[in-house]
């Protein structure tokens, strides 16, 4: 079931982990498990892929290792990914939502 709602949020909102308890799970799964990875480009490779299925083939060559981890199917990010598409094109949700990825991933 999932943790996204129609009409859950307005254009204007900004991104609340709160409301995402599932989102919140799967991305402490995948901090969790790439832990040992090095950490050249890797929030961005995790937020390229997640959110377009690409990554820049730069990052590619600087952190093979993560790009085969996140493009193999390893993590489930079933409400990640379903976050992207249904609020992709609210600006302000977006680049919290990007912020709040990268914060957790790094951190």
């Amino acid at each position: 079931m999932s943790s996204i709602k129609d009409g859950m949020v307005k254009e204007s909102e900004i991104f609340q982990p709160v409301n995402f308890p599932l989102m919140v799970s799967e991305l402490a799964a995948i901090k969790n498990g790439l832990a040992l990875v090095p950490v050249y480009f890797k929030a961005d490779i995790i937020i390229s892929y997640l959110k377009n299925h690409s990554i820049k083939s730069d990052w590619i060559a600087f952190n093979p290792n993560l790009t085969k981890l996140i493009t193999s199917g390893t993590f489930i990010t079933t409400h990640i990914e379903a976050i992207f598409v249904k609020y992709g094109k609210y600006k302000i949700f977006l680049g919290d939502f990007e912020s709040y990825i990268r914060m957790q991933i790094l951190n």
